[in-house]
């Protein structure tokens, strides 16, 4: 439940900040086309996916889809600053890699549970 609250605090805060103009700015610089589409359509995948993850629903598909956009985020931006942030920026991977093996590994540990309610009914 605490990964679903990471993932909705990330999204409502870049809402509260108003930062999406500027998401979108950096996601066009980096070669993606309709970058503020793109930007409302990540923040929204994470705000609503991170409510029905929270509840327990859906949960694979936003692994999946999550762990999508955290492997792109690495190729595009923290790939070319390193794997950790040494310098307080937010420019290291680790953290990405960190919520990717959480979230590979809550994918796994639905899967088995779903996989056991289904002996049990």
């Amino acid at each position: 439940m605490m990964v679903a609250v990471v993932f909705l605090l990330h999204a409502g805060a870049r809402i509260y900040n108003n930062s999406l103009l500027g998401f979108g700015d950096f996601l066009e610089h980096k070669g993606f086309p309709f970058g503020f589409l793109l930007a409302w359509a990540v923040t929204l995948f994470e705000l609503i996916g991170g409510a029905l993850m929270f509840f327990r629903y859906f949960v694979r598909f936003f692994c999946l889809g999550e762990i999508i956009i955290l492997i792109i985020g690495i190729i595009t931006f923290h790939w070319e600053k390193g794997l950790v942030g040494v310098d307080m920026s937010l420019s290291g991977a680790e953290y990405s890699m960190i919520l990717i093996t959480i979230l590979f590994a809550i994918y796994i540990a639905e899967r088995k549970s779903r996989r056991n309610i289904s002996h049990l009914l």
